[in-house]
């Protein structure tokens, strides 16, 4: 870890060293703050400073972490000596979460990481269950801690002994198995250790296992006796700050050993056998030395054996000597844990190794080299430091065209092997460089022959013992014929380069293996996908496509490198930005410049191609749903005047089948609308639009419906019309609700009409007859009642009697018009009045809701027409009045055990019916069979349109707002 993270771990558990500190000295309830304090620091400060020189020392190892983690919650501990509730409740819990680190950290050592499942449920169980038990003490003691009576626990729910007994003996409980699985598992962990193994584990799994220990036996004291266990708490810090020193030691202990190495060069000076000596200064028996052959590029064992590889129980440590493998030193895993000390003795080891192998070599290394030199295809030559030629071999003497080196012995290098125009260059590289350091260049000559060739030269110099420049050693190589070649393909590359990027296509070159070589994509890949060449470079070519068109990609390779004719296509590639393209490729083997066998992949782009073919059979669907779902008659007529379309709805309609009418002539013009036909489909060729348009259709069956007609023309890509489509909407329905609306008006006009004709009559035959005569009464007692008193008086009573007959007329008469109940009382109270006049019983059955006074007069006067038609009729003995509502109308229903056979659209009564609850939005049904009674029904809405319900009540003869009585 870098230093700045180290010095931040160690403030940052300094400081909460600090803050443990202040509390602790803060505190009231401790009796002996200086000990404890001086112990619980000492423990926080040991795990801190093991944790930190654990993460310098080894900062791949988690140890280090574990460590510094135990330092942090231990300090943190320190809240619970705070007199502040919240503060003293959460130290309790962060306190308890040491202990659950300290197992993390003792089953995690020496690697820092935890090596099965058990380990990892056992390291779980234990931050788990001292997290339950710390907050169940916490639920149910008010004042967990027995030192510090003002400390409460602000979670508490209660404060209960037998609880506090309980949750503290189930905690026990689990803390003790844990306690010793865990102990099982470190004193098995150490048995089974080996070596070096065991002197590693053995400190701190030692004292890890003390602590334990301690801690089982404070479990098990702490049942018995408080004071006891109490007094063992300081035994544990004791023991617990031990732990990291036990880690410490180990550390120093690796460091001190690497001291050690230097004796290991001693011992193998006196003559001990190498292995041994490695085996005692790595301090592990069971070491292997193996050894590496560059010849047979092997590791062999000492006895010559090929090494078969580790057993898996052990660890390999490559040995180097400048970079070169030597050998391998297979060793303990526990050693891991020391790199340095390792790499110490691998170093040391590497030298002798070395020493040993290259007295072997040189004693092969003249033979070999020799032999290269005389059989080399290659110029070599050896050069005194001024240039002058010592001795070349034969491939020098083919070149040159010189028959043997003592025709040019002492001759300047640049005299035979250099062009003339480039001699001076050499001439003063060689005089201004006497270091003469390695270099290289290739340059045209003309040998003795007249031959021109091209040599790739490489100088270096050859030092003596005092670093000067005893020789020069001047290689070359005839590339002659490859520089001819390379300038060919130079060529050709050129030009194919220039095709291929020119192109528009998508070019990609794959391997054997369906990977992108190298130089394999052209421009239009790299501006279309956005993946540049050295992107693609190695990449495997179905990465480019979506992940379920991959297979596509690798059938396609496949199928190439099988010689498959190349098939077209069409695949999702997924540009560098993450979009996708759709393109249409074809895979073609091909041979690359060096005969190796590729494929070429040659992609169009034709995303935009089928997004349009996408949209466009898109469009093509949704119109001809939108054709085949339509409620209305779909037609497309050609300029020949023949049906190129006819929807479903044309066949309800017009009851021909699309098989019938297309390709034919229009069949279903009645002739007296053929003129008028002939006018609108000119209009609408010329490239008119009508819409509304009302007329008659023929049907197969030879009748005829009202339709309204909407047409438009159809153009092709040149504006042109080619045919017209045509809307046919059946409006026989609507007519006939036109119809049938006009003749309802009419009978309420005609009904209000005679209504108030009657009215009149009424009032002038009757009640104003009886006004009159009052009138005259009055004049004439007026003139008798100073002459004749008594004939006044007699008169008076008269015109008083003729007063209330005219009186109870006009009350009548009001009655027929707006009951005055109904208007006082109700619509409960005006039905039972009603019933009452009655000669046949009535039974009547209402909501005990208040109506709207419009549903109210509506239902009452159908109630009133029925009981009329029942009375002079029905010939019944009895008579159902029914009224019930929901939340949207009310439902008025009269059912009498007549005669039957009453007929709706016969007479005016049931009919004025009708049209009065028509007026309200409600309709009425009338079911009667003949001898099986009448039901008459009525549904009004709740909630009528305002205009209707005012033009209803003006109609039925207006009623006030009731007032409450």
């Amino acid at each position: 870890m870098r230093t700045r993270s180290l010095v931040l771990l160690a403030a940052v558990g300094l400081a909460l060293g600090g803050i443990g500190t202040g509390l602790v000295l803060a505190s009231e309830h401790l009796d002996n703050k200086a000990a404890f304090l001086a112990l619980a620091l000492t423990v926080g400060l040991s795990f801190l400073a093991s944790g930190v020189i654990a993460l310098w020392r080894r900062p791949r190892n988690r140890t280090g972490f574990l460590l510094v983690l135990v330092a942090y919650l231990w300090f943190l501990g320190a809240l619970t000596e705070s007199e502040n509730d919240w503060i003293f409740t959460l130290g309790v819990l962060v306190n308890s979460f040491t202990i659950g680190a300290f197992v993390h950290l003792l089953l995690a050592y020496p690697t820092g990481r935890l090596r099965g499942r058990r380990d990892l449920w056992l390291v779980i169980s234990t931050y788990v269950l001292v997290f339950v038990g710390s907050t169940a003490q916490l639920l149910v003691d008010e004042q967990p801690d027995s030192n510090c009576p003002s400390c409460e626990s602000t979670i508490a729910v209660t404060s209960s002994d037998t609880a506090h007994s309980i949750a503290s003996g189930v905690v026990s409980v689990f803390a003790l198995a844990l306690v010793v699985a865990v102990l099982a598992i470190v004193v098995t962990r150490f048995l089974r250790a080996k070596g070096a193994l065991r002197r590693a584990l053995g400190p701190v799994l030692g004292t890890g296992a003390l602590v334990l220990g301690i801690l089982l036996v404070q479990l098990v004291v702490d049942t018995f006796s408080e004071d006891a266990a109490e007094q063992l708490f300081y035994v544990f810090l004791v023991t617990f700050a031990l732990v990291p020193v036990a880690f410490l030691a180990g550390v120093l202990r690796s460091r001190l050993a690497r001291v050690g190495v230097a004796d290991l060069l001693v011992e193998l000076g006196r003559g001990i056998p190498l292995r041994d000596a490695l085996a005692h200064a790595l301090r592990d028996p069971s070491l292997d030395l193996v050894y590496w052959l560059p010849g047979r590029e092997q590791l062999v064992l000492p006895d010559g054996t090929e090494f078969q590889g580790d057993d898996g129980l052990r660890l390999r440590h490559d040995v180097k000597r400048n970079g070169q493998l030597v050998g391998a030193l297979i060793h303990d895993p526990s050693l891991a844990d020391e790199p340095e000390l390792v790499d110490a003795v691998a170093a040391a080891a590497a030298l002798w190794l070395e020493n040993e192998r290259l007295q072997a070599e040189v004693r092969a290394q003249f033979v070999f080299l020799e032999t290269i030199v005389n059989t080399a295809p290659s110029l070599l030559m050896s050069l005194d430091p001024d240039g002058r030629i010592a001795n070349f071999n034969t491939a020098c003497e083919r070149a040159s065209g010189f028959e043997n080196v003592e025709e040019v012995r002492r001759e300047y290098f640049w005299d035979v092997f250099i062009s003339p125009e480039e001699r001076d260059d050499v001439r003063e590289r060689f005089r201004t460089n006497p270091a003469h350091p390695a270099a290289t260049w290739e340059n045209t000559f003309v040998n003795r022959r007249g031959e021109e060739m091209v040599i790739a030269w490489s100088t270096a110099p050859l030092l003596d013992e005092s670093g000067n420049v005893r020789n020069i050693i001047c290689g070359g190589l005839d590339v002659t014929e490859r520089k001819r070649h390379e300038i060919e393909l130079d060529r050709e590359r050129d030009f194919l380069r220039k095709v291929a990027d020119i192109t528009p296509s998508l070019l990609v070159v794959v391997d054997d293996a369906a990977n992108v070589v190298e130089d394999a994509v052209n421009d239009s890949f790299v501006q279309v996908m956005g993946w540049s060449d050295a992107e693609m470079q190695g990449r495997s070519f179905a990465d480019l496509f979506h992940d379920e068109d991959r297979y596509f990609a690798k059938i396609g390779v496949a199928s190439a490198f099988n010689g498959v004719d190349p098939q077209l296509r069409l695949s999702r590639w997924v540009t560098r930005d993450g979009g996708e393209r759709v393109i249409e490729w074809t895979a073609t083997p091909i041979v690359d410049i060096l005969g190796r066998e590729r494929v070429l992949v040659c992609g169009v782009d034709v995303t935009e191609r089928e997004r349009r073919e996408h949209d466009l059979r898109s469009s093509e669907e949704r119109l001809r749903a939108t054709i085949e779902a339509s409620p209305v008659a779909v037609l497309e007529v050609d300029l020949d005047d023949r049906i190129a379309l006819w929807n479903p709805a044309a066949e309800r309609m017009f009851g021909w089948s699309a098989e019938e009418m297309i390709g034919g002539p229009l069949r279903h013009i009645p002739d007296e609308e053929r003129e008028r036909l002939a006018e609108l489909m000119t209009r609408v060729r010329s490239g008119e639009v009508y819409t509304g348009v009302e007329a008659k259709r023929l049907c197969k069956d030879g009748s005829l419906i009202d339709v309204e007609i909407s047409a438009a023309p159809i153009r092709d890509a040149s504006d042109a019309v080619i045919s017209h489509l045509a809307l046919f909407a059946d409006i026989t329905d609507r007519k006939l609700q036109e119809e049938e609306l006009r003749a309802s008006r009419a009978r309420i006009v005609k009904a209000g009409d005679e209504a108030r004709r009657r009215l009149e009559r009424n009032l002038h035959d009757g009640a104003q007859q009886r006004l009159v005569a009052l009138s005259l009464s009055l004049r004439l007692a007026q003139a008798k009642v100073g002459s004749d008193p008594p004939a006044a008086n007699a008169v008076l009573e008269s015109a008083r009697e003729e007063l209330t007959a005219a009186l109870d007329e006009l009350r009548e008469l009001a009655r027929g018009i707006h009951p005055a109940v109904l208007t006082d009382r109700g619509l409960a109270a005006a039905l039972e009045a009603l019933a009452t006049r009655l000669p046949i019983p009535v039974e009547i059955e209402t909501p005990d809701v208040e109506l709207p006074q419009a549903v109210e007069a509506a239902a009452y006067y159908v109630i009133a027409e029925a009981l009329a038609n029942v009375i002079k009729y029905a010939r019944a003995s009895v008579v159902t009045v029914r009224i019930t509502c929901d939340e949207s109308s009310t439902r008025v229903e009269v059912v009498d055990d007549g005669v039957g056979g009453a007929d709706a659209a016969g007479g005016s009564g049931l009919r004025g019916l009708s049209d009065r609850v028509a007026a309200l939005e409600g309709t009425l049904t009338v079911d009667s069979p003949p001898a099986g009674g009448t039901r008459i029904v009525a549904e009004i809405p709740l909630d009528p349109d305002p205009d209707l319900a005012a033009q209803a009540g003006h109609w039925q003869g207006g009623r006030p707002a009731r007032e409450d009585p």
